[in-house]
């Protein structure tokens, strides 16, 4: 799951201290620290207490805590502020704005990880017109959003949904140009392909996601660790077992490592 690319609220007066633990908020959570993400988004929430409830400050506050409760599992507590954090900016705003697509997402995010897969998609698809219609066909928020799409068309079995969702997604982000954000859909493809069996298909992308994050990560990340998974099954599938022990031994090292060092692994 993706979150959008956030919009940049107006300039205030008096927004230091808001600010200051909301940036910080986020960054950990864009991070991977959802725990410390918590930790600082509470306190905006606090600062925002003193603000009109139309302040554009209070919904993205709300918006990035549900994120970050949602990554530790909080269910019950992140889907009042994404809830209401939709419902402010659809009053501010109306239904087809950027921002409101940014709630939609979050809730439909929520969705998704609690299994929730025809609601999340509904609510994907939604959030995948309206970012189409304001940002453009080619915005990267387009390309996140056929990822998410694609991914619980994925999980319900909608394979011939999926597919070209996926396909269009890559293909946003490969002419965006940013390497690191085509590994994950190459990732999701293969696996697509990789399910149906279509392991000359799945292969090919397996390989091109590990080298990008390779590249990105270095050679210890996590992100690494999964794709040298998931091509280890791969190649048990085709009977490649020297292949498959080769890297699932180096996927168990890292993620041993990870542990060591007590960073959360997912």
């Amino acid at each position: 799951m993706a979150a959008l690319t956030l919009s940049t609220t107006s300039a205030f007066a008096d927004e230091t201290a808001w600010r200051t633990a909301h940036d910080a908020g986020w960054k950990a959570y864009q991070d991977g620290r959802p725990e410390e993400a918590e930790k600082h988004l509470r306190a905006a929430a606090k600062e925002v207490k003193g603000f009109s409830p139309a302040d554009p400050r209070v919904a993205t506050t709300l918006d990035h805590l549900a994120w970050a409760f949602c990554a530790q599992g909080k269910f019950a507590e992140a889907e009042p502020l994404a809830k209401w954090a939709l419902s402010a900016r659809e009053k501010r705003l109306g239904r087809e704005h950027h921002e409101v697509a940014e709630s939609v997402n979050t809730l439909a995010c929520l969705f998704d990880a609690q299994g929730k897969f025809g609601e999340a998609e509904s609510l994907y698809k939604r959030a995948l017109a309206v970012e189409e219609k304001e940002r453009g066909p080619e915005h990267t928020n387009v390309a996140a959003l056929l990822d998410n799409l694609a991914a619980v068309y994925h999980a319900q079995g909608k394979y011939k949904e999926a597919e070209p969702a996926y396909r269009r997604a890559l293909a946003i982000r490969e002419k965006a140009g940013v390497e690191r954000d085509v590994a994950p859909t190459l990732h999701n493809l293969a696996t697509l392909y990789q399910e149906q069996r279509e392991y000359a298909d799945a292969e090919p992308l397996h390989a091109r996601a590990l080298a990008i994050r390779e590249r990105a990560y270095g050679t210890e990340h996590p992100e690494l660790a999964a794709s040298l998974t998931s091509l280890a099954k791969l190649y048990t599938a085709q009977g490649k077992h020297a292949d498959a022990e080769r890297l699932s031994t180096r996927a168990r090292r890292i993620l041993d490592e990870q542990a060591r060092a007590g960073v959360a692994v997912e």
